[in-house]
């Protein structure tokens, strides 16, 4: 029987869900597991433990799931675009945590977290701060931080999963010399950021809401996630040289004519020519295949991120909110 007292101390307790990929990255094994509900437990959280078993598994537990004060997300980009994904289908949204264990965790990098030590990861979140951030859609379906198209874009998606546990970022890298071997294409596409035309051959589009991507941090100079804003870059580069040098002068901070960066709220693409391979979704294959893609900032999700980089990645933080 449940005493008066038990009742109240169970009412007190914070609930948190924890929804894990068991073989994301490199696997994660029932120690690693077993720590974090003993952290949880230590810092007053009741838990419940899902593993993912199957593709889109997690879109519905979050979709259907009660409430929770924080939705802790343990896995790559991929499994939490899922959890995005079932969060952005309730009406009384929840507060989210990446915590990274895949293979290349952009998301919880950017946020500061290594995925090295998961029971410092989960004592950095504890201790972190809840910030209001930027959700972008294509053609209606949410994504965590990129979409795009193009050059080295199918590589996340394409890259098998055995290769990535044995293997880890290398494999991801060693695709990306794969691609550079094969010969390049450029699509003509007629782009509409923010009501701004412009037109040409692309081989490579990417729109994001980040600073780390594809492992690379500070891709983009000065990020804010909760400005309304995405930063759009449109690749003209021809050769596999050129690209390289194109690149390295982005990084630089060079101007060049064939990398084109802005920001915009909304971006609209036709694609005049089929590509050959998907877009790509938080490192996922997008299905849906059109010619035709609206992306654009509808809406804002809470998620709870360390101190560390928080003056950097909001604007709130900068103006002192």
């Amino acid at each position: 029987m449940t005493t008066e007292c038990e009742e109240q101390s169970n009412a007190e307790k914070k609930r948190c869900l924890i929804i894990y990929n068991p073989v994301s990255g490199k696997g994660i094994d029932d120690e690693v597991i077993g720590a974090y509900h003993r952290v949880l437990q230590q810092n007053g959280y009741q838990a419940d433990f899902v593993a993912t078993r199957y593709s889109n598994h997690a879109v519905e537990v979050v979709a259907n799931a009660k409430e929770y004060d924080v939705v802790f997300s343990i896995g790559g980009d991929g499994t939490l675009n899922e959890v995005v994904r079932g969060n952005f289908l309730r009406k009384k949204r929840l507060t989210i945590c990446p915590l990274p264990s895949g293979t290349c965790n952009d998301v919880a990098s950017m946020y500061g977290y290594s995925s090295k030590d998961p029971v410092k990861n989960l004592h950095l979140a504890l201790d972190g701060e809840v910030h209001s951030v930027d959700i972008g859609t294509i053609n209606d379906s949410p994504f965590a931080y990129v979409v795009g198209m193009g050059t080295f874009m199918n590589i996340p998606y394409e890259t098998k999963s055995v290769e990535k546990r044995k293997q880890g970022y290398l494999a991801y890298l060693k695709g990306g010399i794969a691609e550079l071997i094969n010969k390049m294409r450029r699509y003509k596409a007629e782009v509409t950021l923010d009501g701004v035309r412009l037109d040409g051959s692309y081989s490579l589009i990417m729109i994001s809401n980040a600073n780390h991507i594809a492992g690379i941090d500070h891709f983009y100079r000065d990020v804010q996630l909760d400005d309304g804003q995405m930063e759009v870059l449109l690749c003209k580069s021809r050769t596999r040289g050129e690209l390289l040098q194109n690149f390295v002068a982005f990084f630089l901070g060079q101007p060049s004519d064939k990398i084109i960066s802005l920001k915009a709220h909304e971006v609209s693409i036709r694609l005049l020519e089929r590509p050959e391979k998907n877009w790509c979704i938080d490192g996922e294959e997008l299905k849906n295949k059109s010619s035709e893609y609206v992306i654009s900032v509808k809406e804002k999700m809470s998620f709870l991120t360390p101190k560390i980089k928080t003056k950097s990645l909001f604007m709130e933080s900068r103006n002192g909110v």
